[in-house]
């Protein structure tokens, strides 16, 4: 019985046999464009992966857990995380309030968000060691990890620590992410960094003093592969300057966190993590001989703040549930989800439990902490790692051809390589080519924005400059839904302002299989800017569509009919109408586009329309802008 082999009676089937079946069921369709998609990192996901996809790859099955490179894991037998979890409501009471309930129930990692930094976040009041020792007393440091997010701020906030508990965390600091941010270095760098991570080495070894954020580039706007190059050769950079200062590579690796960002592309990101770590095991070697713990990498993950929206909020649950689950599989040691309302306010105690609630799930009900490497074996995921670690490690090589982070920095490649891909994601969800739910697509035209004095408007406060300082240009924020976002505030704003709402009226007409569906498109289309789009369901006449028009009076119609019968709608409906309201045909009828702008049609929507420009226009036209 044990010599049998599962399956036996069953003949394997070639990748041939797999690609003929497809091909038959595609009816003659291409198969590269209908089922392969190009990443925006320039490489191509097959609909289907064999274990010949890794042929000539094979070690990347055999890496066990915990041995170098560490692909697979930095942990041999399990896959457990800590729970982080961020405060930073202002009031310092509040906070430790909800510090202290965080902690009650289940959160092991602790982050406490400064006021006054360039987080993004309104953060908490604590301006001297007083505020500090009052939120952290009473709280069981010698069970948690305590993590703090303070910016500029850190070599001040260094200074306000107990210094006579031990503390096992992070400080956050990361000089070349203010240099990044900012555009001028304030005095902060490698030489501000060591006093105070040579001291914590000495003294509390697992309070790490160095952060190296990830997120300086990914919620700037660039791709994955962008993103772990840049985040590696910053890492390299501290490993190079601090050496330079007299610090052994394996007292920086031992002071020093990773933390990246989970983006929304669910296996892309679960590869990042495997090749960050492979990627960082390969640079850190060629400072140091040594292939053991003080080579391996600490690495922390964090929701992107640049995918959560401000509308319809409860879909970033969702995004922060799936990024999650990639840091999870992917292997990360601290996972910090955002709660799905921080771009508006403060984190409640409402928020942070569910946000918690998310990983105390993956944990117990999915059990993703029991299994080290939840992914090997996956030849998709075992393939894309391979494609992202080649990818990441040639832009890491070309960094260092130009003399390292900081000399790219400095020059700006860095920012117009992130510039260009943060131009090409704005485009895809100006015209929807990449989906936002409820904001560039499915908006809930009913959700409005109560308090406009957002978490996500928070401009960092102007760095004090000082003498000799690096200046370089500024990486700014990003948001996926920005563009659209905006043109919905301006639609909220104005009809506070003038105490009405921007009225949109569908005129369903003719065949309904056709007046159905572009009523829907129209619907779904307008609704993003926050128009109150009014179907009615149904005009089986000329004259029923007027009467609707003379009841709601609004300031937009739309032709919501086959190509064949708009012409005649248009012509016996519009010059019958008192008042002149914007008159659009949903689709794009070609031949009869002259035909129709002559008889008083102002514009058409269809699926090649670009949504942020017709929007725009739309609210131009209405004279909301």
């Amino acid at each position: 019985m044990a010599s049998e082999k599962l399956f036996s009676e069953f003949p394997p089937v070639s990748t041939e046999e797999w690609t003929n079946l497809i091909q038959k069921d595609l009816k003659g369709a291409d198969f590269e464009k209908k089922l392969v998609w190009e990443t925006q990192e320039g490489f191509k996901i097959q609909p289907f992966y064999r274990k010949e996809n890794l042929k000539g790859k094979e070690w990347l099955l055999s890496n066990l857990p915990g041995k170098f490179p560490y692909l697979r894991s930095t942990r041999k037998l399990t896959n457990d995380w800590s729970i982080r979890q961020d405060i930073d409501t202002p009031d310092l009471k509040t906070a430790k309030e909800l510090a202290v309930e965080a902690i009650s129930n289940g959160v092991s990692a602790l982050g406490l968000v400064l006021a006054d930094v360039g987080s993004g976040r309104k953060g908490i009041q604590i301006k001297n060691e007083k505020d500090l020792a009052f939120l952290l007393e009473g709280l069981p440091l010698n069970e948690i990890t305590l993590h703090f997010v303070a910016e500029e701020k850190s070599p001040e906030l260094y200074s306000w620590l107990p210094k006579n508990q031990t503390l096992v965390g992070g400080l956050g600091y990361d000089p070349y992410r203010i240099l990044a941010r900012q555009g001028h270095s304030g005095g902060h760098g490698p030489e501000t960094l060591k006093p105070i991570l040579t001291e914590l080495a000495s003294k509390w070894k697992n309070f790490r003093a160095l952060t190296v954020h990830s997120s300086t580039f990914r919620d700037s706007g660039s791709t994955i592969v962008q993103e772990l190059a840049y985040t590696l050769a910053l890492g390299s950079e501290y490993l190079y300057r601090l050496g330079e200062l007299g610090v052994s590579p394996e007292v920086v690796n031992s002071q020093t966190i990773f933390q990246f960002t989970i983006g929304p592309d669910y296996f892309l990101e679960i590869a990042k993590f495997r090749a960050a770590r492979t990627l960082w095991a390969e640079i850190f070697s060629s400072y140091s001989s040594d292939k053991g713990e003080a080579s391996l990498p600490f690495i922390e993950a964090e929701t992107a703040r640049y995918n959560y929206g401000i509308y319809d909020l409860h879909n970033n649950i969702l995004r922060g549930t799936t990024e999650a689950i990639s840091a999870a599989i992917g292997g990360a040691e601290v996972i910090n989800v955002l709660p799905f309302d921080h771009l508006l306010q403060p984190a409640d105690s409402f928020s942070l439990r569910i946000a918690r609630n998310v990983q105390l799930l993956l944990k117990h009900e999915s059990y993703l902490d029991k299994v080290a490497d939840p992914s090997s074996g996956s030849y998709y995921i075992e393939t894309i790692t391979d494609q992202i670690t080649e990818q990441a490690w040639k832009l890491f090589t070309e960094v260092e051809k130009d003399g390292g982070f900081l000399e790219c920095l400095k020059s700006g490649k860095i920012q117009s390589s992130i510039l260009e891909s943060r131009k090409k994601k704005e485009e895809n969800y100006s015209t929807r080519k990449e989906i936002f739910l409820g904001t560039n697509q499915y908006p809930n035209s009913k959700d409005k924005i109560q308090n406009k004095d957002l978490n996500k408007n928070i401009k960092s406060p102007s760095l004090s400059s000082t003498p000799n300082e690096l200046k370089v240009t500024a990486l700014p924020e990003f948001f996926a839904g920005d563009a659209i976002e905006e043109i919905r505030m301006k639609t909220e704003n104005y009809e506070t302002k003038n105490k009405t709402s921007v009225k949109v009226l569908l005129l369903p007409l003719g065949d309904l299989k056709m007046k159905k569906a572009r009523a829907i498109f129209s619907l779904n289309f307008l609704g993003c800017a926050g128009f109150n789009v009014i179907d009615p369901g149904s005009y089986e006449t000329s004259e029923e569509a007027i009467a609707g028009i003379q009841k709601e009076n609004p300031q937009m119609i739309v032709f919501c009919s086959s190509d064949e019968e708009v012409t005649s709608y248009v012509k016996d409906i519009l010059p019958k109408l008192k008042s002149k309201p914007l008159a659009y045909v949903a689709g794009y009828p070609k031949e009869i586009l002259p035909e129709l702008e002559s008889a008083g049609v102002n514009g058409f929507l269809h699926v090649r329309s670009n949504l942020l420009e017709t929007l725009s226009d739309l609210q131009k036209r209405l004279g909301i802008q």
